[in-house]
Order: structure tokens, then C-alpha cells, then sequence
């Protein structure tokens, strides 16, 4: 019998049936959209540049990604050759719609895009966003968003996609503010 179960769509009927079996919900996210239509124009005071992904800025948005998630539970100490595999490495990773942001030439931020692997033509999917934590709360995850979601809408796609953990309220309700919803959660059960 297997040991871990991942399941798509998480509801509490889901959790209780699977207790019942004797398995525990170990990981949830959120699974969040948002449609194109309408995306927040945000001023920031900030002097915020944002730089598209290449090979000459791997290792600065490694270094953000480093910065931002190490206090995260679950941070899974990835060496750079091996997050940088795990980001960029599918077919439909999105270099230009990938952003590091960053105030006088300091790299602070960054987004990481790909097309929706089951909707590539018409969603966009937003991997992981991350602010380093004294740059935290001064609008620059929100400024990276809104700027990928405008340039997912001027590439036509109708909406985006991205997760969050469910042990991460201030994302999700950022998210939320921003016009996100959640349309189903996911995540893993194991066997007690």
C-alpha cells in the first residue's frame, strides 16, 4: 500500500476520507488565478528596475531565492546548479517574463514564469516569487506580479496561475488583494 498519496483537488471531505484510510495531510497549497482583464497599477516611491532572466543573472537570482526562502519551513537548501535546473529546465520556462528586481543595482527580488504546462496557450503559471526579508513589505512582490501578469496579458494569455503553501497567509492574502483566487488546493497525504 502506498505510503504517500498526492492529491489535486484537497477539500475537507478529501482530508476526512483519507484519515479514515490513515493517512495525514502533510503538505497544502493554494492553487490561485487570476483572469487579465483587470490587473492593480501599482506606484511604488522605490527606484525599482527589473531585469529578465539570462545566464549572466542565474546566480543573483539565486542568491534572492537563497535570501527570501531560507526562513521558510520546508526550505529545501538547494545548491545554485540544482535550483536553477529545477527552475528553468522545462521546455516552457519563460526567461523574459522572469524578473529580478532590484534598487540601485542591488538585487532585492525576483519572479520566475512559465507557460501553464496544461494550458500553455492560454494561462500563464508563476513558479516562485521571492523578496529578500529587509526589502520585505514595501510593495516590491506585489510591483513583480503586476508587472508579469501585464506581460502574460500583452502575450495574450486570459489568466495565471501559481501556488502557495498554506502555512504562508501573508502570500496568500497578498495574492488575494491582488486579484487572485483560489480555485482548488492540493498537496500530500502520508501514511501514519
Amino acid at each position: 500500500m502506498e505510503q504517500t498519496v498526492k492529491c489535486e483537488n484537497i477539500t475537507e471531505e478529501t482530508v476526512h476520507q483519507y484519515e479514515q484510510k490513515g493517512y495525514e495531510l502533510v503538505f497544502l497549497e493554494h492553487v490561485m488565478e487570476h483572469d487579465l482583464t483587470e490587473i492593480p497599477q501599482l506606484e511604488s516611491s522605490l527606484p525599482l528596475t527589473f531585469q529578465s532572466w539570462s545566464s549572466s543573472s542565474e546566480e543573483d537570482f539565486y542568491d534572492v531565492y537563497a535570501a527570501s526562502f531560507k526562513d521558510r519551513p520546508g526550505f529545501p537548501g538547494w545548491s545554485m546548479e540544482k535550483w536553477i535546473d529545477w527552475i528553468s529546465s522545462s521546455s516552457t520556462f519563460l526567461p523574459v517574463r522572469s524578473y529580478l528586481a532590484t534598487v540601485h543595482n542591488k538585487a532585492i527580488g525576483f519572479i520566475a514564469a512559465d507557460a501553464d504546462e496544461e494550458f500553455s496557450t492560454e494561462k500563464g503559471f508563476i513558479i516562485q516569487v521571492g523578496v529578500i526579508p529587509e526589502w520585505r513589505r514595501k510593495g516590491i512582490a506585489a510591483q513583480l506580479t503586476c508587472s508579469c501578469l501585464e506581460a502574460f496579458r500583452q502575450d495574450g494569455k486570459r489568466s495565471v496561475v501559481l501556488h502557495v503553501n498554506e502555512n504562508n497567509p501573508g502570500a496568500i492574502g497578498l495574492y488575494e488583494e491582488l486579484g487572485f483566487r483560489t480555485v482548488r488546493k492540493r498537496g500530500t497525504f502520508e501514511r501514519l
